[in-house]
């Protein structure tokens, strides 16, 4: 019991020193001075704590005999972060270029074969080229003829061009 009521003294103890700095809650105000009824030691810590915060927020200020160099959190997270991002953006290139390296061989015998095919004979890529604007001429004329022919169903809210 004595111990229990040790930790208890404790706690308000730093609900005192809270009070006297003005972030205790209302709840734990009116729990502390419930405790305060009842304990003379804790009292007794009241009194000291008011008395020695008063002494010293009255007291004059001290003037520094040299300035103070409070150095920034800010920089030395800021110097972490630079050989981060160069270690990351590093081996996001290494994990490329290993990705290149092990799927390029297929695609460059293949783009090749293509290649080659189409390469032989610029008549051959230019009639492959006439033949698609043909077919898609041809897929243009057909749509056009069943939107003349009113065969193309029409919905509310969209328009059909």
């Amino acid at each position: 019991m004595v111990l229990a009521r040790s930790q208890k003294c404790d706690r308000m103890r730093s609900s005192i020193s809270a009070e006297l700095d003005g972030e205790l809650s209302e709840f734990e105000a009116i729990r502390m001075r419930g405790h305060l009824r009842v304990c003379p030691s804790c009292q007794a810590f009241k009194a000291d704590a008011e008395r020695f915060a008063t002494a010293l927020r009255s007291a004059p200020l001290e003037p520094l005999s040299r300035s103070v160099a409070v150095p920034s959190r800010r920089r030395r997270a800021m110097h972490l972060r630079v050989p981060v991002a160069a270690a990351v953006a590093v081996s996001m290139i290494a994990a490329g270029g290993l990705f290149e390296a092990l799927h390029s061989s297929s695609v460059i015998s293949e783009s090749s074969a293509r290649g080659a095919a189409l390469a032989d004979s610029r008549t051959d890529y230019r009639a492959l080229s006439r033949r698609q604007q043909q077919a898609n001429f041809n897929q243009l004329f057909a749509r056009r003829a069943e939107l003349a022919a009113n065969r193309i169903p029409r919905h509310p809210g969209f328009q059909n061009p």
